[in-house]
């Protein structure tokens, strides 16, 4: 008869501690969420910096490791050096949940900054229209502050959703 009262007992002690423990889980798992809903994609990116990430716009998927991030901008170093406009990006893959809220100094350059510096440097490049409109190559010619003229074609900024070039203009 003891050994049933002390299963019964033993029984009673496991549900106890298992119900604690899913209590535990449950307020854990709520603190975590209310956690991650102040994150933003910035925060997460710069927890990313360093790492191989996979980017897609609307034409097309690039990877690389992520070595730059800028305003309205991050910038990937894979087979060639790839700016990406955040506008232009359809989804990502970040294989690393970490996020770092601290802003980098550089973060306020953009894609303006990255192609007057690639324009002084005279590298040539491909510039990918956002809206599957093509790609244009060449040497810049004029980057002002809402537009860039590249072989003879004037583009606003705000259509471009890559640049591809073999330098980082930030390195």
């Amino acid at each position: 008869m003891d050994e049933r009262i002390d299963a019964f007992l033993d029984d009673l002690e496991a549900m106890h501690a298992w119900q604690e423990r899913h209590a535990r889980r449950g307020e854990f798992a709520d603190e975590l969420a209310a956690h991650t809903a102040e994150r933003t994609l910035l925060e997460r990116l710069r927890g990313a910096v360093g790492q191989e990430i996979r980017v897609s716009t609307e034409s097309r998927e690039i990877t690389g490791a992520l070595v730059f991030l800028g305003a309205g901008i991050i910038v990937l170093d894979g087979p060639a050096v790839t700016i990406v406009s955040l506008a232009a990006v359809v989804d990502m893959r970040i294989p690393s949940r970490r996020h770092r809220a601290a802003e980098g100094v550089l973060e306020r350059l953009g894609i303006a900054s990255a192609l007057r510096r690639l324009a002084a440097a005279g590298e040539e490049i491909a510039v990918e229209l956002r809206a599957s409109q093509g790609t244009m190559r060449g040497r810049v010619e004029l980057v002002a502050a809402d537009y860039l003229e590249i072989a003879g074609r004037i583009v606003p900024l705000s259509r471009i959703a890559s640049v591809q070039a073999r330098v980082n203009p930030f390195a």
